[in-house]
Parts: structure tokens; C-alpha cells; sequence
């Protein structure tokens, strides 16, 4: 009988471990993407030249940081990701860039006669990011 309290004892523990487990991987899949989007403060790049698929430097890097910064995410996981953003202007910057085009048509896409974003992040894009970083931190437009 002694055995037998023992091996509950053991399996109860066992079972105690488990959902241990589960809620430390349930509370990391979901606390750790928002606390990679806890920084509230807007990454300020300095860009002079129009960036577009093929591009590469530090201008890419940050420009990735503010998309995802933005809510238009470069990527979900891996590079481009929250916290791995690349020199590397591909594809799936374009996609992100397109995205954050579309959602400010009016200010970057109508002065240039276009309806939908096209992925290049010229000048008028980075007017438009400008006045962005320049309301978050509360300077005049």
C-alpha cells in the first residue's frame, strides 16, 4: 500500500512538472512578442537616398526597425523579424513598405499620381516618416 502512495506521489508530481511546463510555453509564446513590442520609442533613421529591393546599409536596418515599430512587419520570425532586422532590403521589406504605403496613401501615394504602394521608399515616403517621427515626439510638423 506504501508503494502505492508513493507511485500517486510520483505521478502527481510528474503531472505538476507537465503543466508547469505548458504554462511557462504558453505565457512565452505570447508575453515575449509583446515584450519585443514594448519599445514605444520611434527609431529615427536618417535615409538620403530612395531605398528599394537590392538596396543594403544601415538605413535598410533602421528603416526595417520602424516598419515593424509601425505595425507593418517586416517579417514574423528570423531576419527582418522584432529585434533581427537585416542591412538587407528584400522582398519582404518591400511587402512591409507597400503595406505602410498603402495605409498612408494620401500623403505618399496621391502627390505621386499612384493608387497603390509600389515598395520603393523614395522621397515622398520619407516625408511622410518624418512628420510621423516628428508628431511622436511631439515637435511641430
Amino acid at each position: 500500500m506504501n508503494a502505492n502512495i508513493q507511485l500517486k506521489s510520483i505521478n502527481s508530481i510528474k503531472n505538476y512538472v507537465l503543466l508547469g511546463l505548458l504554462v511557462v510555453l504558453f505565457l512565452g509564446a505570447f508575453i515575449m512578442p509583446l515584450r519585443a513590442h514594448a519599445d514605444t520609442t520611434v527609431p529615427l533613421c536618417e535615409i538620403q537616398r530612395g531605398l528599394r529591393v537590392g538596396s543594403s546599409g544601415e538605413d535598410v536596418r533602421c528603416l526595417q526597425r520602424y516598419l515593424n515599430w509601425a505595425g507593418f512587419t517586416v517579417a514574423a520570425s528570423g531576419v527582418g523579424s522584432v529585434g533581427s532586422e537585416s542591412t538587407y532590403f528584400g522582398s519582404l521589406t518591400a511587402n512591409a513598405v507597400t503595406r505602410w504605403q498603402n495605409a498612408n496613401a494620401a500623403q505618399v501615394l496621391t502627390p505621386a499620381g499612384l493608387t497603390v504602394g509600389t515598395g520603393y521608399f523614395g522621397p515622398l515616403s520619407f516625408s511622410w516618416y518624418v512628420n510621423i517621427v516628428r508628431s511622436n515626439l511631439g515637435l511641430q510638423a
